[in-house]
């Protein structure tokens, strides 16, 4: 049985392209099991699949945001995933289909032959055939549904050009969020250090913060603290905590996050 492709694997340089410690996070668990000699036991080959139906069912959810991707360049590294995703599924599921196979070889079960199936399918042996039948066919159609023109696809997707240019740190960041958020924000800049080397460290910290004044008077703070980004409510120091903390998001998504956060927080 062929193994997935690799021509869509341009989800396997993301984590060291992108230094990205979420991805190793994620994945710890399931690297515990693929490491090495891979899944050898029935739980580790159960865990794995409910691992990855997981993982598939958090993406659709995640994708419900407007802001869950912001580049084309993104939007290729996940798509190169999802293809992966399906092309190992389906070659998993043919595998499960050959595995009835050997357990009727060791006795366990009983598998019928072909006109068997038509003829008994309410019997035991009946019933796993058409389900054998069905892994094997839905499992054909998955392996081989992902076309040539994917390849392509994640191609041009990761060399598209995106025309808003991004932060390339989080000064840049919290700079352009109060130039969006207008009259009603203020940026302090005393404590930024505009000598600083553009490391790592620079990169996530920034020592500047912005006021925000809603119109009912009430007096937030933006920064970003400790590799988050924190929105405080002066009044009582109630913190929220906002759904992104990447440095260099976009800072329309901040500015839509903050509008938001400052509006519904009671």
């Amino acid at each position: 049985m062929a193994e997935p492709s690799p021509r869509h694997a341009l989800w396997r340089q993301f984590e060291d392209e992108h230094d990205m410690w979420r991805i190793g996070d994620v994945c710890k668990g399931v690297r515990m099991i693929t490491e090495g000699d891979g899944a050898a036991e029935p739980h580790d080959v159960i865990a794995l699949s409910a691992a990855g139906a997981e993982a598939a069912e958090g993406v659709l959810a995640g994708l419900d945001s407007e802001w869950a991707l912001y580049t084309p360049q993104q939007v290729a590294y996940a798509a190169s995933a999802l293809f992966a995703q399906i092309t190992a599924a389906g070659l998993a599921l043919e595998r499960l289909d050959a595995h009835l196979d050997v357990m009727a070889e060791r006795g366990d079960i009983v598998m019928p032959d072909m006109e068997q199936v038509g003829r008994d399918e309410g019997g035991e042996a009946g019933r796993i055939g058409l389900a054998q039948m069905a892994m094997g066919s839905v499992g054909y159609a998955a392996s081989t549904i992902v076309p040539p023109s994917a390849e392509e696809a994640v191609r041009l997707l990761a060399a598209a050009q995106r025309l808003a240019p991004r932060p390339v740190n989080a000064h840049e960041t919290v700079t352009e969020v109060g130039r969006l958020l207008g009259d009603e924000a203020k940026l302090f800049t005393a404590h930024h250090d505009g000598d600083a080397q553009p490391t790592d460290h620079d990169r996530e910290h920034c020592g500047c913060r912005i006021e925000l004044t809603t119109p009912d008077g009430t007096l937030w703070d933006f920064r970003r603290d400790e590799g988050e980004w924190c929105l405080t409510r002066m009044a009582d120091l109630h913190i929220v905590e906002l759904a992104a903390g990447d440095a260099c998001g976009d800072p329309r998504h901040f500015a839509a996050l903050l509008r938001q956060a400052t509006q519904t927080t009671p």
